[in-house]
């Protein structure tokens, strides 16, 4: 169509000029269509169960989620983390069922219209149920919860490789990965030995070697919100946060980054006072500007429950001293029947949660003056809505 234009225009009106014209005209329409896109932010959908990854535009104001791709995948999708460069996303993956099951990392890459296809698909050599990307874009580091062990596997050229450049074992319910901003160490809360594995990181060799103490324990067992599940660090201060999977909890550590090694300093009940049934904490961000920490609760409904039994899934809001690092609970807001996974969008503004049994996903705007939450929207998801990540695009 443009050079339709350019061809008609030159015949119309020989002007000496007129290069130079199109030329900025182009040029002006180019620079709109990179401003439609930089800033432009994304929320990625796993639903499990669908085998497919749903990706909507977040509108910066409201918050409201618009469908722009569907992206089907090569077996049922399960965590997912983006690289620093955020040009490619990588997907733990189960492939075939019965004696064919097997386990992988997809990655996938984007073009310049932000779609997304997948580009490869690497052997894992178990399930992992998280995954953490290096910032140096060589390495996938994962956590296999029933195996009891954390892996280190190449990327090359941004693709994950079935290259295993280093395995631990550690002890059953490794639940989650990360590491630090430095990119020097890394952490694996387990749930049932009630433990937080401390690493340090060689990004050159993509190995791992155990921290002195290798672990710390988490809170004490009598309070019953216990059980490191998922970890976070804060963006200035020297601390980390995971919310505790027993009964429902979050603990604060203080996190020496000249040695790694993690103290834990305060911790406190996710649940609303006074509530009453089981209930387990999944899982824990931090708010850009450090503020507030988000977990959330699941209400575990007994197997016989009658179809349509109320459940009371909350996210639990807490202030952060941006001092001190102190804890304090902030509100209790209902979500979703099994809020596995949350995100907050990198503007801060908002809050999703994927409700794993409801196949809903539950929107919110955070008031930060209030400390509080305001559900904007519900959408109806795939099935089995298993991880929510967002992107912001530079």
């Amino acid at each position: 169509m443009n050079l339709t234009g350019y061809q008609l225009v030159r015949i119309q009106q020989p002007n000496p000029n007129m290069k130079r014209i199109l030329f900025l005209t182009a040029s002006l329409a180019l620079m709109l269509t990179c401003t439609a896109t930089q800033g432009a932010q994304y929320l990625f959908l796993a639903n499990q169960s669908d085998g497919r990854i749903d990706n909507f535009t977040v509108d910066p104001n409201s918050g409201a989620l618009t469908k722009f791709q569907s992206i089907e995948m090569p077996g049922n999708p399960g965590a997912m983390v983006f690289s620093k460069d955020k040009k490619h996303l990588y997907v733990a993956m189960q492939t075939g069922v019965g004696k064919e099951r097997g386990w992988g990392i997809s990655t996938l890459t984007r073009d310049q219209r932000q779609r997304w296809r997948v580009i490869g698909t690497a052997k894992a050599p178990m399930r992992a149920p998280y995954l953490a990307v290096d910032a140096t874009k060589s390495f996938v580091l994962a956590a296999h919860y029933g195996d009891g062990k954390v892996t280190v596997q190449r990327i090359v050229n941004g693709i994950v490789t079935d290259e295993v450049t280093d395995m631990h074992t550690t002890e059953v319910t490794a639940h989650c990965i990360e590491l630090d901003a430095s990119n020097r160490f890394a952490y694996v809360p387990h749930t049932r030995p009630n433990k937080v594995y401390q690493f340090k990181f060689d990004a050159k060799a993509g190995k791992l070697t155990p921290n002195n103490p290798p672990f710390v324990n988490g809170p004490a067992t009598n309070k019953n919100f216990h059980m490191p599940r998922h970890i976070a660090f804060h963006p200035t201060l020297k601390m980390a946060f995971t919310s505790n999977e027993r009964g429902g909890g979050i603990s604060s550590w203080n996190f020496n980054r000249q040695n790694g090694k993690l103290t834990r300093a305060q911790t406190l009940s996710s649940l609303p006072p006074g509530f009453d049934g089981p209930a387990a904490a999944a899982d824990i961000h931090i708010t850009p500007n450090g503020q507030l920490a988000v977990v959330s609760n699941r209400h575990l409904l007994p197997r016989n429950a009658p179809k349509g039994t109320e459940t009371k899934d909350t996210l639990a809001l807490f202030s952060i001293d941006l001092k001190t690092g102190h804890l304090k609970a902030s509100g209790h807001f209902p979500t979703e029947n099994m809020p596995r996974s949350i995100d907050i969008d990198q503007t801060g503004n908002f809050i999703y949660a994927a409700g794993q049994k409801s196949n809903k996903l539950a929107a919110y705007r955070i008031n930060y003056a209030s400390g509080s939450l305001t559900r904007i929207a519900t959408y109806e998801t795939g099935a089995v809505p298993i991880w929510v990540e967002c992107l912001m695009l530079d």
